[in-house]
């Protein structure tokens, strides 16, 4: 539970109403409210709680989680299904979510993002111009992973559901230029590939 300063704010907009109150619930959502795409126990019925009878919101609360990959508007649309509440973007918090500060640092510079799911399409959304995913860039580099030929697994899978939505942002990206920043978005596939790969960029 979070308690706000008594001065500042007792008042806050939340899907275009206003919501009084001293505090505000941070909840974390794998083990706590879900487990998979399954809430746990009473979680769904917990959170209608915070809501009145008219649907608005009277306690203000929003989602915190070290995870990520897809954009806070996905996730919020995923939530808001799952549990059967309206879930705002603005009420997610993924791990990623912070890097939305470093866009006047990186805006126009070319940067290479990590991660599972679709790591350039978020830093996309955030603002970036010039990003690609690590998969994506590693596509244009012969022998780029020194070790694959000994592996019996590959990112090739993943690669290929999130290709066309890489290629979008991708699109005229100059790949001879200099990378500027390599951002973590979510924990990689293979790690042993990106560790070397972001060592060398």
């Amino acid at each position: 539970m979070l308690r706000l300063p008594q001065a500042a704010a007792s008042i806050h907009t939340v899907s275009k109403q206003l919501v009084t109150s001293s505090f505000g619930i941070a909840f974390d959502i794998d083990g706590v409210i879900l487990r998979g795409a399954n809430p746990i126990g009473n979680s769904s019925r917990a959170l209608r709680r915070l809501y009145d009878d008219s649907g608005a919101l009277k306690i203000p609360f929003l989602f915190l989680t070290n995870g990520g990959g897809i954009p806070e508007a996905r996730r919020a649309v995923e939530l808001s299904n799952i549990l059967e509440v309206n879930i705002l973007p603005s009420q997610v918090v993924q791990g990623h979510s912070p890097f939305r500060n470093l866009l006047k640092r990186y805006e126009n510079e070319f940067i290479v993002a990590t991660g599972k799911g679709e790591p350039a399409v978020v830093m996309s959304e955030y603002g970036f111009k010039k990003v690609v995913s690590l998969d994506e860039y590693a596509t244009h580099f012969n022998n780029i992973d020194p070790v694959a030929q000994y592996k019996r697994w590959s990112t090739k899978q993943e690669l290929n559901c999130t290709r066309n939505s890489e290629k979008t942002v991708s699109n005229h990206i100059d790949y001879s230029q200099k990378v500027k920043a390599a951002f973590v978005v979510s924990d990689p596939v293979d790690w042993g590939r990106d560790i070397q790969n972001l060592g060398s960029v």
